[in-house]
């Protein structure tokens, strides 16, 4: 099941318990329906069985939240950038993994529109690359 935004995810996790359905927090996801990344890890941690990483440009989205589009165009802007190169504070993501002892999968993705995804690869070993050296 596919959830985003804020009431749609409190509402699962007061009416499923976690061991019948966790939940995995997609970051870009998170920033892009207004909550924020680092609180949400927080907030959830103990619900937490999987993370997926991406980013955004800020400037691309503050143009783009005042357009009316459907999700891929706004891919195929350049909305979802290399993570480091966006919004999105990995580096309190990583501090705050640590503190909440979360050993579960994180994948890092780069969300494109599928009808043009040729850059995906060099995008997403730019983002591993920057992960790495900020400590993960």
């Amino acid at each position: 099941m596919a959830i985003e935004f804020e009431d749609e995810i409190k509402e699962h996790m007061q009416d499923i318990p976690h061991k019948i359905s966790g939940l995995c927090l997609d970051t870009e996801h998170l920033y892009y329906s207004k909550m924020d990344p680092v609180q949400w890890l927080r907030d959830c941690a103990n619900r937490l069985d999987y993370i997926h990483f991406k980013d955004i440009n800020l400037d691309k989205y503050q143009q783009i939240m005042t357009e009316c589009i459907r999700f891929f165009e706004v891919c195929s802007k350049g909305v979802m950038c290399p993570i480091g190169k966006g919004i999105i504070d990995y580096k309190s993501i990583n501090r705050l993994l640590k503190v909440i002892d979360y050993h579960g999968h994180i994948t890092v993705e780069q969300e494109r529109d599928p009808r043009n995804c040729d850059n995906s690869l060099p995008d997403v070993s730019q983002s591993l690359a920057y992960l790495k050296s900020i400590g993960y």
